[in-house]
């Protein structure tokens, strides 16, 4: 019971990853090494995006000028996410596989009725990752594997009026693991490390200029725990840190004013809730996130949300081998204004295009379905 509910919370949490620094759609699942014997899920999510900016243009005088009126335009798209997670017992040592949606940037900034500085575009990255892990004799267990992002082909285009077509690539990291273990009090403490890596990419724009193009996939630690603190009742949460500032993704074009720069800073995201069992076969679980945000304010075409607080609930039925899990997440972004100066160098007064993000939502739901084998 005490492994369900962690997995209903991981679920409606990990639907709201969008929102954590960078463009990281998903993490790492591990819960499915802590299960019974072999083991198999599959978890599909539906995210819908309120993050509608309202964009102006403005004489920046003193007071400033609305030279065109505000227009609101729904600048992220609406999502799906889907993951595969498989456990396989050999001998004293547990294998992981999965594979799983961990990043994207959809967006359509460019298709506002007033021009804004963000972009449009459709990048996904996945990965599939796979860990071995071992359990010693003192409740520890140690684990040791790799991750493999895979970009997808895809379009950006920007306030310049120019497409950027990006190639497929693929990169690859280590990833590892410690964790404790008392199952008398359901008492885990896990401590995941994913390295970071570079992922070049080939890119060609529309207008024929030459560019070269890169991400990076962060490092990144998480700390996930339990422990139950009464009958059939389970406390349970998570630290996530995430090195956004050398994770960017760039552009570098022959010609300075096409370049791409994203402006991500690093993060950190506190997860925690409740579990309880309902009956027999029936548990359930709610359960609070929070990212705080790096500042109110920014010049990137990426940015659309300044942090993050959400609400999460989760159910979860037992059937024999089988179980079906329901999530649901509430999201609401930390509102954020985005500039961006058209004027000639020098002219005054300065003619802002702004976008301003407020009182965003993202509503998700979940569903995974787990078979013990």
């Amino acid at each position: 019971m005490v492994k369900f509910i962690v997995s209903v919370a991981g679920l409606c949490v990990s639907s709201t990853a969008l929102l954590a620094g960078g463009w990281e759609t998903g993490t790492l699942p591990t819960s499915m090494m802590y299960e019974d014997g072999n083991y198999f899920e599959l978890s599909y999510g539906s995210l819908n995006f309120n993050l509608d900016g309202v964009a102006s243009v403005v004489l920046q005088a003193s007071p400033t000028t609305e030279v065109v009126a505000g227009q609101k335009h729904k600048m992220a798209k609406n999502q799906t996410r889907t993951s595969l997670a498989a456990k396989f017992s050999v001998g004293s040592y547990d294998v992981g596989i999965s594979r799983f949606d961990n990043g994207a940037i959809q967006l359509d900034g460019t298709n506002s009725t007033v021009t804004s500085k963000t972009a449009s575009a459709d990048i996904k990255l996945t990965t599939m990752a796979i860990m071995g892990s071992r359990s010693l004799d003192n409740g520890m267990s140690v684990g040791l594997g790799m991750r493999n992002g895979q970009l997808g082909s895809g379009t950006v285009s920007t306030l310049a009026g120019v497409t950027y077509s990006v190639e497929s690539a693929t990169a690859s990291s280590a990833i590892a693991s410690i964790a404790y273990e008392k199952p008398e009090i359901a008492l885990r403490a896990e401590l995941v490390y994913e390295d970071s890596v570079g992922m070049p990419f080939d890119v060609t724009l529309s207008n024929g200029v030459t560019a070269t193009g890169g991400l990076s996939l962060p490092q990144s630690t998480t700390l996930n725990f339990q422990t139950g603190i009464a009958t059939d009742t389970l406390l349970f949460g998570s630290v996530r840190n995430v090195a956004w500032s050398s994770g960017q993704v760039a552009v570098d074009a022959a010609v300075d004013l096409l370049d791409i720069s994203s402006e991500f800073d690093n993060t950190t995201s506190y997860n925690i809730g409740v579990g309880r069992k309902l009956t027999e076969d029936l548990s359930a679980s709610l359960s609070y996130a929070q990212e705080a945000g790096t500042g109110s304010t920014s010049t990137s075409g990426f940015t659309l949300t300044n942090g993050y607080n959400s609400v999460s609930a989760g159910l979860k039925y037992t059937m024999d081998n089988m179980n079906i899990s329901v999530g649901y997440s509430y999201v609401m972004p930390g509102d954020v204004t985005i500039t961006h100066d058209v004027a000639a160098a020098g002219a005054t007064p300065a003619t802002i295009l702004k976008t301003v993000y407020e009182n965003s939502t993202v509503q998700a739901i979940g569903v995974r379905i787990g078979v013990n084998f």
